[in-house]
């Protein structure tokens, strides 16, 4: 899913508050990413962007994949088939459409 990946480092919380500016450049760098911990318990991380987009799209994908089964599964308990429901989606896609970009 990445190219690389950035090594972890722990910092205390106090660290992070004395430090913020050169972490920051650190993470920024894409080097590494720092768990932040408070009294020795894992609080936050702080994660470069380029991470963070990555793990949006892996969440939007995971959320995908859950999908299409609860649909399918509410369908069936309202007794609508696979083929009435791909035709049902494919007319609230023509819909969207229209409303979007006109006839």
């Amino acid at each position: 899913m990445r190219e690389h990946s950035s090594t972890q480092v722990t910092v205390a919380a106090t660290e992070v508050r004395n430090n913020f500016s050169s972490l920051l450049k650190r993470v920024y760098a894409g080097q590494e990413h720092l768990l932040v911990e408070k009294g020795g318990i894992p609080v936050a991380a702080l994660i470069g962007i380029r991470e963070y987009e990555t793990f949006r799209q892996w969440l939007a994908q995971e959320a995908a994949r859950s999908l299409g089964p609860a649909i399918a599964d509410k369908a069936k308990g309202l007794g609508i088939d696979e083929a009435r429901l791909v035709e049902s989606l494919k007319e609230d896609r023509a819909d969207i459409y229209r409303e979007k970009y006109g006839e």
